[in-house]
């Protein structure tokens, strides 16, 4: 039986993408599962203040799960803009802190934050060192793997095998005469 040994090779690496795409998604799950620190990653704690900030990242704002949402008022401004969104959003609460919020700056340098109860914000690149990169990186070889498998098996469904000439060596024929009437 032929085996094209190029989609063999390419079906084994597909497997082994796939295996580590599970073991990354894994890795990130369990990161993530336990909850994120508000407190320790907070960038800014308190109802009133300035906070440093970085231009066009994003920042996710927390309250107290003591306060509720609609009972918690927050501003966070330049002398121009300003550029906290509302949005109680539960998938992100975290442990203590419930999400209010965020904003996406354009531009760097220090903001203004006032606030009626308590707030944390925290930079949302957190979430990409806590769990969020690992998973990222499970669906790229989740996906790298899925299309090798694809790939390698139309190659061993099409492939046939190579066709080698040979040479035939044909006896000398003695009489000759008697074959050509």
């Amino acid at each position: 039986m032929y085996v094209n040994k190029a989609a063999v090779i390419i079906l084994g690496l597909s497997l082994l993408a796939l295996v580590g795409a599970v073991l990354a998604f894994g890795v990130g799950l369990n990161q993530s599962s336990s909850g994120l620190d508000v407190e320790e990653y907070a960038i800014f704690q308190g109802e009133q203040g300035t906070v440093e900030i970085v231009a066009y990242s994003s920042y996710s704002v927390y309250v107290k799960s003591d306060f509720s949402c609609s009972d918690t008022t927050v501003s966070v401004y330049d002398e121009e803009w300003e550029y906290f969104y509302k949005e109680c959003d539960p998938i992100m609460n975290q442990p203590g802190w419930d999400m209010i919020g965020y904003f996406v700056p354009d531009v760097d340098g220090q903001l203004t934050v006032e606030a009626n109860h308590e707030i944390a914000i925290i930079d949302d690149m957190v979430y990409l060192r806590e769990g969020g990169g690992s998973i990222l990186i499970s669906g790229g070889l989740c996906c790298l793997g899925i299309v090798g498998v694809i790939i390698s098996l139309v190659i061993l469904v099409i492939s046939k095998p190579k066709v080698t000439q040979q040479e035939l060596e044909i006896p000398p024929i003695e009489n000759w005469d008697t074959y050509r009437k």
